[in-house]
């Protein structure tokens, strides 16, 4: 046989196998039609005691999404018998599909009542009480935490090796130069729910949150932080879809295991949808720093200061699987040393796109997120530090990180990423590159 015949066969039964699959697959997602529904009706309707019928017009009902004809047709069922807890059942899951949590408890209580019920459906009914449960509650908990590994390439974010010192360049102590470093990271967040009752949605809503770093080497750099902001969510008006948050809030951190920043503050945010697809948040806020000083940071304290805050942000979501935003903000610090003064403004960009997942790591189809996050801020100090030099300092920084996220189930992830920060500066001392690598675990709970 030549190759040119086999090649001909070989494309020959591919095309065959094409039409076979194709067929079978149409044949297997042909589901019922109203045609089947109306006959299967006249049946019920000549042999309405009939329960094996009843089902049937009832499993039709619901594949077209005819909830209520199936209800009718179920709870009918139930006139001529009361004692079948299948039928309960189904009843339940039928009402937790149309929100009706209240008529879904009732039909599963009924249907655990039953002395014979199997435990597999025993079960099922269970995970559904459990989920109308959470459902019907004023109080809602979400949560979710990351761990994983991060490399950067200035650890210690340490500049160049020529400084200023009283605007004479000198040399870098070689203890204080820049070091690359891995680290162990680990972060958890908490969100709290408390629906007021209301018809417009209002609520209270608490976040938590903390991350934990341990250093293989620049261990002076371990972090604990925590912070917490709590509030109201309030609807300005009712179908507008326009809120208001104002919240408290409150941080604390350790480096080294020694205290350093506590900080107390407070502000609001405005959420405003713009249509379907575009949505407006502005935000300002307010707090106060607190810094301990310490035997490795002597002059801490010239931190202490009063921050006012203010941003603008836009969220564009033109496709399902597509989400942008941009924002602007401002930042003014008010520092018990003049020289740690300073005024900052920034603009970011971030997209975060979803690609149906060329390597499935779960049991079904899955997608991978992408997220892109690109950021500029320029800052002006006060006042100079003139142990340093006479200018007073000013400062751009540029960032760019880049992720990936990879579902291995409905709540657990796998993540990696790259990121990118450049300071450049007027005084070499506070000249700043750093590159990371990162990758672990997430989950969303």
């Amino acid at each position: 046989m030549s190759l040119e015949t086999m090649m001909r066969k070989a494309v020959l039964s591919g095309v065959c196998a094409g039409l076979a699959w194709f067929s079978t697959a149409q044949a297997e997602t042909t589901g019922p039609t109203e045609a089947d529904l109306d006959r299967v009706f006249q049946q019920v309707l000549a042999d309405p005691t009939n329960l094996d019928l009843a089902f049937e017009y009832a499993a039709i009902a619901t594949a077209l999404g005819d909830f209520e004809a199936a209800i009718s047709s179920l709870e009918r069922m139930l006139i001529y018998n009361p004692d079948l807890p299948r039928v309960q059942v189904e009843l339940g899951v039928l009402y937790f599909r149309l929100g009706s949590y209240g008529a879904a408890k009732s039909y599963f209580e009924q249907a655990l009542s039953a002395p014979d019920m199997p435990e597999p459906a025993r079960q099922r009914v269970n995970e559904y009480l459990a989920q109308i449960e959470r459902a019907t509650s004023r109080h809602r908990l979400a949560y979710g935490f990351s761990a994983g590994l991060r490399y950067q390439s200035n650890a210690n974010t340490a500049p160049e090796t020529t400084v200023l010192f009283s605007d004479i360049p000198v040399q870098l102590d070689p203890s204080f130069r820049k070091e690359a470093d891995v680290n162990v990271f680990v972060s958890g967040n908490l969100r709290h729910l408390y629906d007021f009752g209301g018809q417009n949605g209002d609520l209270m809503e608490t976040n938590a949150g903390v991350y934990i770093t341990r250093q293989f080497s620049v261990d002076d750099l371990d972090i604990i932080y925590g912070e917490v902001n709590t509030g109201p969510r309030v609807h300005v008006a009712p179908g507008s879809g326009i809120t208001i948050r104002p919240y408290l809030s409150a941080s604390y951190l350790m480096l080294s295991e020694d205290p350093y920043q506590g900080t107390i503050g407070g502000g609001a945010r405005l959420s405003v949808p713009l249509n379907q697809q575009l949505s407006l948040g502005l935000e300002a806020s307010g707090r106060y720093a607190d810094y301990r000083s310490s035997g490795l940071r002597p002059t801490a304290d010239n931190l202490d200061s009063r921050e006012i805050a203010a941003e603008a942000e836009l969220m564009f979501q033109p496709l399902d699987n597509l989400r942008l935003s941009s924002g602007a903000h401002g930042r003014f610090i008010d520092a018990r040393a003049d020289f740690q003064s300073y005024n900052e403004f920034g603009v970011r960009v971030t997209a975060s796109f979803d690609i149906l997942a060329p390597v499935s790591l779960t049991t079904g189809p899955s997608e991978w997120t992408f997220v892109l996050d690109t950021r500029g801020m320029t800052r002006d100090y006060d006042a100079p530090n003139t142990i340093v030099s006479t200018q007073s300092r000013e400062e751009q920084e540029i960032r760019a990180d880049a992720q990936m996220h990879v579902p291995l189930s409905a709540n657990i992830s796998l993540f990696s990423g790259v990121g990118w920060r450049e300071v450049t500066s007027n005084i070499p001392n506070y000249a700043v590159e750093n590159f990371t690598v990162m990758g672990g675990v997430s989950g969303r709970f």
